[in-house]
């Protein structure tokens, strides 16, 4: 069998990809894997040994100058299209993965004679592929704004059925270990911290923990801004297979939104991560058991080191919090399409496993209260909702027509408690423009279709979740404590049976304290 997966994204994409890579040989161990990457980041098979087969190199730079400069030949790019479309169609693959999802990525699996393709692809004029809810999710949610509850590698993950495990950590070797690693700058300005912040951490650590170096990995074109803050002796600059090596080693990397933190991730190392300005640590954070991330564009050095000391103390991790687990649980079962009693009770034991009790009794109250506000604005979005005929009779439609709708999206957007995106869908389709009047009530309504399914699994999540708190209730009143024994199983619940729920006299001898 041979699989091709096209993965045209920047070099920290395709390394955190490689859970996705072990994940296909898993399935597939006696598969022939290919894998097309842009030619710039031909390189990163020097850190994803034994993974991938082969790897086919997308020249899309010489491409992009092909079209757009004068000097090349206006039939140059199309030849160099036709000479890739060939070389993948003479491989005959067996089935193709998109895990980029852009138009050019589409176009280009669309333009071969791979009969199974899973993903977006360009055929029959249009684009294609987007066959389950979870790739729709993942299409939808992971733009620059979109929201999204799952990180990248978990939604490919679920989108191609392809089982993902974070790499465990070696948490235990590395405290060890001595040496902690800086990567400081990343390939965004927005993203990088301020680096005399970097040089008073340095300072903080060499001080307080005087058995622990610090270095700092960096490339060449990274050197010059480097040595502005750090001596020469405390550099690291190193092609990406170095840096690889040295994170095998380290106890700790401190890093900001880059694909250092994905090589760290892979090999186990225990990050403390800066995300800054743009950086979204829930989408593209290091696919680790063990990141302790910290977010915000004004980071202290004594906040960071106060999570470094954290890591290399091996302290737990901070607990995630109940509505991100319930508002995961509540997407997963949307998208998985699964009502069943036993799905609710798995997602439970999960949440119930992550926090104490008390933290998710004490979470409820609001968690409910949200939850009702959701339902009164969806309600109100149903009614505020002209109907088909009212619409379909407008020669021209302006926005005083939907008024009431786009006051309840303000209201939405001012409160700021749909984090999840339950009305990303309606918000979206009341700014967007339309041919014909009809086709702005089509898109609502299918929006509030989705939302009021979304609703219904959060209330059934809900109640499942609060089964045990009831019942705790119960029994703290005095109420049916009877043994356990005394209770049978039948078709229609649990009754008690009369013989076995008689209260017995105590044993005095045995009971007396």
């Amino acid at each position: 069998m041979k699989i091709l997966v096209v993965s045209l994204l920047r070099l920290g994409d395709v390394i955190q990809q490689a859970a996705l890579f072990r994940g296909l040989r898993q399935q597939n161990p006696d598969a022939e894997i290919h894998l097309l990457i842009n030619q710039q980041f031909s390189h990163v098979d020097e850190v994803l040994p034994g993974i991938v087969d082969k790897y086919i190199y997308f020249d899309r730079e010489a491409l992009q100058k092909g079209i757009g400069e004068p000097a090349y030949n206006i039939l140059w790019p199309y030849r160099q299209l036709e000479g890739l479309i060939n070389q993948l169609n003479a491989e005959d693959y067996d089935v193709a993965y998109n895990f980029t999802h852009t138009k050019l990525s589409g176009y280009l699996l669309g333009a071969t004679e791979i009969k199974n393709v899973k993903g977006l692809m360009h055929t029959e004029g249009r684009f294609q592929g987007l066959s389950n809810k979870w790739l729709r999710y993942f299409n939808d949610r992971f733009s620059v704004e979109g929201k999204s509850l799952f990180h990248y590698v978990e939604l490919l993950g679920r989108s191609f059925d392809i089982p993902v495990t974070k790499t465990p950590s070696t948490i235990s070797n590395k405290s060890k270990n001595k040496l902690v690693l800086f990567q400081c700058l990343t390939s965004k300005a927005a993203k990088n911290w301020n680096l005399e912040y970097f040089q008073v951490l340095k300072n903080m650590i060499e001080t307080s923990l005087v058995d622990h170096k610090v270095r700092i990995l960096g490339a060449s074109f990274e050197k010059e801004d480097l040595l502005k803050f750090f001596a020469e002796e405390d550099l690291l600059i190193c092609n990406l297979s170095d840096a690889k090596e040295y994170l095998s080693e380290a106890a700790l990397l401190v890093t900001g939104d880059t694909s250092i933190k994905h090589l760290a991730a892979q090999a186990g190392t225990p990050i403390v991560e800066l995300a800054i300005g743009p950086s979204d640590p829930i989408k593209t954070g290091a696919f680790s058991a063990n990141s302790l991330v910290l977010q915000g564009d004004d980071l202290k050095p004594e906040k960071v080191f106060e999570a470094v000391w954290d890591q290399l103390s091996l302290a737990p991790l901070k607990m995630p919090s109940f509505s991100h687990l319930m508002e995961r649980a509540v997407w997963s079962l949307h998208l998985d399409g699964d009502t069943s009693a036993l799905a609710y009770e798995h997602r439970v034991r999960e949440i119930r496993q992550q926090l104490p009790a008390e933290e998710i009794n004490k979470s409820l109250k609001a968690w409910n209260q949200t939850s009702e506000k959701f339902a009164t604005w969806m309600k109100q979005a149903k009614k505020a909702l002209p109907s088909k005929e009212e619409i379909s009779q407008k020669r021209q439609f302006h926005s005083a027509d939907i008024a009431d709708l786009i006051l309840i999206a303000q209201d939405i957007l001012k409160s700021k408690m749909d984090a999840a995106g339950y009305f990303q869908d309606f918000i979206e389709a009341l700014l967007s423009r339309f041919a014909q009047p009809i086709q702005i009530h089509d898109r609502i309504t299918k929006a509030l279709t989705e939302i009021e399914a979304l609703l219904e699994v959060r209330t059934q999540l809900t109640q499942v979740l609060q089964i045990p708190s009831m019942e705790g209730q119960y029994y703290a009143k005095g109420i049916g404590k009877l043994p356990v024994d005394g209770f049978a199983e039948t078709g229609k619940g649990s009754k008690p049976i009369a013989e076995d729920s008689k209260l017995q006299p105590r044993d005095r001898e045995t009971t007396a304290t």
